[in-house]
């Protein structure tokens, strides 16, 4: 946008949109990567319940290694640093591991199937979040510089 200013000057503004459009998704992927942590926290310290909770008959050791550190290490680095896209991408990856466990819970035999299923609906949105905030990320350069000088 031009305008001029009293005086004659003609003064342009004008937006930065190569950092406006990465700021949305490095806040949106820190946001996965604090949901992230929380689900870890939980698969650590309840393993019984999280796998209970949606009728998966594994042990805790398995729940807290398959499901816990994996959420929590992942997390933990979106967090520290939100423009990883080689985290959100290893997320998405998880993602499909997580939702091939659970369309395995989505079954007559699990009496506690509608939590398997409302856990598969959260997953399947997480990892649109994922893809979404990885396909931002991965276009945008992690420096100022362009080489132009």
């Amino acid at each position: 946008m031009t305008f001029t200013a009293p005086g004659g000057k003609r003064i342009t503004l004008a937006t930065d949109r190569v950092r406006a459009r990465p700021a949305l998704s490095s806040t949106l992927s820190g946001a996965i990567g604090m949901t992230a942590v929380g689900l870890g926290v939980c698969g650590l310290l309840f393993p019984r319940a999280t796998a209970r909770k949606v009728g998966l008959k594994a042990g805790p050791a398995t729940v807290m290694a398959l499901f816990g550190l994996r959420e929590l290490a992942t997390g933990l680095r979106l967090v520290s640093d939100p423009t990883r896209t080689s985290i959100l991408w290893a997320r998405t990856a998880f993602d499909l591991f997580d939702i091939a466990v659970l369309k395995a819970l989505d079954n007559h035999r699990n009496p506690r199937r509608g939590a398997a299923r409302s856990a598969l609906g959260f997953v399947l949105a997480v990892t649109a979040l994922d893809i979404l905030a990885g396909a931002r990320l991965s276009h945008v350069q992690r420096n100022c510089e362009t080489g132009d000088r």
